[in-house]
């Protein structure tokens, strides 16, 4: 299970981000576009003008959900994994990120948009039916 972790993080382009909102303090979803860095940790562009990025700013704690979800039937037999983690805003060249989201480069360089890492500190699994665990990061990048 492991393993797959890191292989559908690796392989996905968007995933749910779920933070706590800066106004309301109630959960709030984003559909968010995501990429990984050399070690696996996954990174994000975000705009200021985002509501879950206003959220960030007030409280950095989220987490990811990305999925791989079946072809046919029902999706819930696919396998997920929640990342948690505290996030940050970043600097880098955003090579590797437009590399995964090459029409991310037109708006990479506007002066609201900034790149963010998350630090997963444990991730659950569901890999289908009765296949549910919990890891922490440690024991994924291991």
């Amino acid at each position: 299970m492991k393993e797959m972790v890191k292989t559908v993080l690796a392989g996905a382009k968007t995933g749910t981000l779920s933070v706590l909102d800066f106004e309301t303090g109630a959960p709030f979803g984003a559909l968010v576009n995501v990429a990984t860095d050399e070690a696996g940790l996954p990174l994000f562009l975000f705009s200021t003008l985002a509501r879950h990025t206003k959220s960030l700013l007030a409280n950095p704690q989220a987490s990811l959900l990305v999925a791989e979800l079946p072809n046919e039937g029902d999706p819930l037999t696919g396998f997920r994994a929640t990342v948690v983690g505290v996030m940050s805003q970043i600097t880098m060249d955003g090579s590797r990120y437009i590399a995964q989201h090459p029409y991310a480069e037109l708006y990479a360089g506007f002066g609201d948009f900034a790149f963010w890492q998350m630090t997963p500190k444990m991730v659950y699994v569901v890999a289908g039916f009765g296949r549910i665990q919990s890891f922490t990061w440690e024991e994924i990048a291991a």
